[in-house]
C-alpha cells in the first residue's frame, strides 16, 4: 500500500466538498485495497459502496474519524514449518504499517482521518486450532505494545476478555460467546452447502487447517486421512466461532465500518482487505513469514524460505523476516543470518 503524504489542503477540502462526495472518495480509497473472491460479475460502484455508505456518511457528517473494525491478528500458527515462533514478527509489523498507510490516505482527503479497531480473535479459536492460550496472550501483548509505541493515534484493540470481564477461565469465555451468539452446526452446514461465498470460505479454511495440522508435532502420528478429517471438522468449528464473533462485534461495535482479512463479494457487508501484498488471496502474516525478494515483500511458509536459502534477519535478537541472499553466495546449503540493530524498525 502506498502511503499518501499529509496534505495541508486536507481541511480545506473537507470544508469545501459535500460530505456525500467525501464519503464516496473515502470508500473508493478503501475499496482499492480489497480482497475479492474470484470470477466476480461487474457491479456498479454505487452498488458496491451501498452497504457501507451510511456508516461513512455518519462519520463525515459529524466530522469524526472513520472507525474501521478488523477481526485479525489472532496468534501465530503453531506449525513451525510456516512460522518462526509464537510471537509477532516483521510480517505483523508491516501489516500494521500498511493499515496506517490506508488511514493516512484517508486523512489526506478528510482531516479527521481514520483509525482501526483490531479485534484480536485468537482467544476465540485457540483450543480448536491447537494454540496455547498463554501464546495468544503473549502475541496480543507484543502486538499492542508495538502498535501503541509506533502508531498511538491509529489503533485500538478489542478482544473477548473485554466483553465478558467477570469471567477468568478462557474456556468459559468461549462458551459464553457461543451461548449468546453461536449457531448450530446443522444450520452452518446448510449455509455452506447453499451459498457460494460460505462454501469458498469453508474450502479455504479446510486447506489451511490441513496445512497447520500437518506440521504440529503432537499430531504427527496421525495419517493424512485422519488429518484431513480433523481439518474438515475444525473448519466448521472455526467458521461457527467466527460467525459468533462477528455477531458479537456487530452488537458491541455497530457503528464501525467492517473489514475482513478474507476475500469477499463485490457487494458485501464486509470489505476484504489486503495486509501485505495481492499475490495471495488467503495467506496472512500469522500463517507465514515475511520475505523481501527483489525489493518486494511477500509471505511464504518458513520451510520454503529456508529451502530457498533466504537470509534470516534478526531484530534485537528476535527473528524478524527473510531476505534474498547476496549474489556472492554460491552454496545453497550454507545457513546465513544477519542482525538488524534498529529497535522496532519497520521494513518498508
Amino acid at each position: 500500500m502506498k502511503h499518501a503524504p499529509k496534505s495541508d489542503s486536507a481541511s480545506k477540502e473537507t470544508v469545501n466538498e459535500s460530505t456525500a462526495h467525501i464519503a464516496h472518495r473515502i470508500l473508493r480509497l478503501i475499496l482499492e485495497q480489497r480482497r475479492l473472491l474470484p470470477n466476480q460479475e461487474p457491479v456498479k460502484f454505487e452498488a458496491q459502496i451501498a452497504p457501507h455508505l451510511e456508516k461513512v456518511q455518519t462519520f463525515v457528517d459529524n466530522q469524526q474519524p472513520i472507525v474501521m473494525v478488523l477481526p485479525a491478528f489472532p496468534a501465530k500458527s503453531p506449525n513451525r514449518n510456516k512460522t518462526m515462533s509464537h510471537l509477532p514478527d516483521k510480517g505483523e509489523f508491516l501489516a500494521l504499517e500498511n493499515l496506517v498507510g490506508l488511514c493516512q490516505e484517508i486523512e489526506n482527503i478528510y482531516a479527521p482521518g481514520a483509525k482501526v479497531i483490531i479485534c484480536s480473535d485468537g482467544r476465540v479459536f485457540a483450543d480448536i486450532i491447537h494454540v496455547k492460550d498463554e501464546h495468544v496472550s503473549d502475541y496480543v501483548h507484543e502486538l499492542r505494545r508495538y502498535a501503541m509505541h509506533h502508531y498511538p493515534d491509529y489503533f485500538d484493540f478489542f478482544n473477548l476478555e473485554d466483553v465478558f470481564t467477570k469471567i477468568g477461565a478462557y474456556d468459559s469465555l468461549r462458551e459464553e460467546m457461543m451461548i449468546e451468539f453461536g449457531e448450530t452446526l446443522q444450520s452452518l452446514r446448510k449455509h455452506i452447502k447453499e451459498e457460494r461465498q460460505a462454501s469458498t470460505m469453508y474450502l479455504g479454511i479446510t486447506r489451511f487447517m490441513l496445512e497447520d495440522f500437518s506440521g504440529i508435532d503432537k499430531l504427527s502420528h496421525l495419517s493424512r486421512t485422519a488429518l484431513h478429517k480433523m481439518a474438515r471438522l475444525t473448519a466448521y468449528r472455526v467458521i461457527q466461532r467466527s460467525n459468533a464473533w462477528s455477531r458479537l462485534l456487530q452488537k458491541h461495535l455497530p457503528f464501525a465500518l467492517r473489514l475482513s482479512i478474507h476475500p469477499q463479494e463485490l457487494v458485501s457487508e464486509k470489505i476484504g482487505i489486503y495486509l501485505i501484498s495481492k499475490d495471495d488471496q488467503w495467506t496472512t502474516p500469522w500463517h507465514a513469514v515475511l520475505v523481501k525478494e527483489k525489493g518486494q515483500f511477500r509471505l511464504m511458509p518458513k520451510a520454503e524460505a529456508v529451502k530457498r536459502s533466504f537470509i534470516l534477519v534478526y531484530d534485537n535478537g528476535h527473528p524478524s523476516h527473510f531476505e534474498t541472499p547476496p549474489s556472492s553466495v554460491t552454496d545453497p546449503q550454507t545457513p546465513y543470518s544477519r542482525s538488524q540493530s534498529t529497535t522496532g524498525s519497520v521494513v518498508r
